[in-house]
């Protein structure tokens, strides 16, 4: 019934059901649940894709990898001032989260995204419509799934479906309640990352050091702020500018 749709009517069904944009990794992986693949010849897929966000006028890029109908560019999310240092707070994590999901959908090794914060906007977007999944896959026990990596900040799965890599953005804990949920996917190839500002790194520190956490100290990472925004922002100007 998909037969005559073509590239850009499917990646604009997309769309519309994903909050009128998508990442290229979402167009890849939904765009057959509204055309045929199996009648697809010539091209890889997913190089016509990326031609037809690029050309067609219908889509414009707002992001990392992300496009969105421009029709509807004035339904996406608003993003508002922070009025208190509690909204401000909750916006960095946003964009954190938000930066650290559209570099995970651009990488190659990366296959899918998650985030717990579904709702946050980063850019006018929302995470939950940025990650790939919608849910955390039925990697380990459902314990496990349910207590702990289903409440990540940002997850990277690899390419078999595994946890590459998770973070979780800590503007003012103690990093602690992170480590702990590191510890519960410490049987994984998994690296765990903490994302703060600089200044909080001794604590860190302090914190990894602990004989309690011995077993994942050497898959811990200490991101600052800076360092997720340059990475966002050099793969911007490396593809894009």
């Amino acid at each position: 019934m998909h037969n005559n749709t073509t590239y850009s009517e499917a990646i604009e069904k997309v769309m519309l059901n994903n909050g009128y944009f998508a990442p290229l990794k979402l167009l890849y992986k939904e765009i057959w649940n509204h055309k045929d693949k199996s009648k697809i010849v010539g091209k890889t897929p997913d190089y016509t894709i990326q031609e037809r966000v690029q050309r067609d006028g219908r889509f414009t890029r707002i992001g990392l990898g992300v496009y969105a109908l421009t029709e509807y560019l004035d339904k996406l999310p608003k993003q508002i001032e922070p009025k208190n240092e509690k909204e401000k707070t909750n916006r960095k994590h946003a964009e954190m989260q938000g930066m650290l999901l559209e570099i995970g959908n651009f990488r190659s090794e990366v296959k899918n995204t998650y985030t717990n914060d579904k709702k946050w906007v980063f850019q006018n977007k929302t995470l939950g419509s940025l990650a790939t999944l919608g849910m955390v896959p039925a990697f380990t026990y459902e314990r496990i799934l349910k207590e702990s990596a289903s409440f990540a900040d940002v997850i990277w799965f690899n390419n078999r479906g595994f946890p590459y890599k998770i973070f979780e953005v800590e503007h003012s804990t103690d990093f602690r309640d992170a480590f702990v949920k590191f510890m519960e996917l410490q049987d994984f190839i998994t690296e765990f990352c903490c994302v703060s500002s600089k200044d909080r790194e001794i604590k860190f520190e302090r914190e990894k050091s602990k004989v309690a956490f011995k077993a994942i100290g050497d898959r811990l990472k200490f991101l600052t702020y800076e360092q997720v925004e340059n990475d966002y922002q050099n793969t911007l100007r490396e593809h894009y500018i």
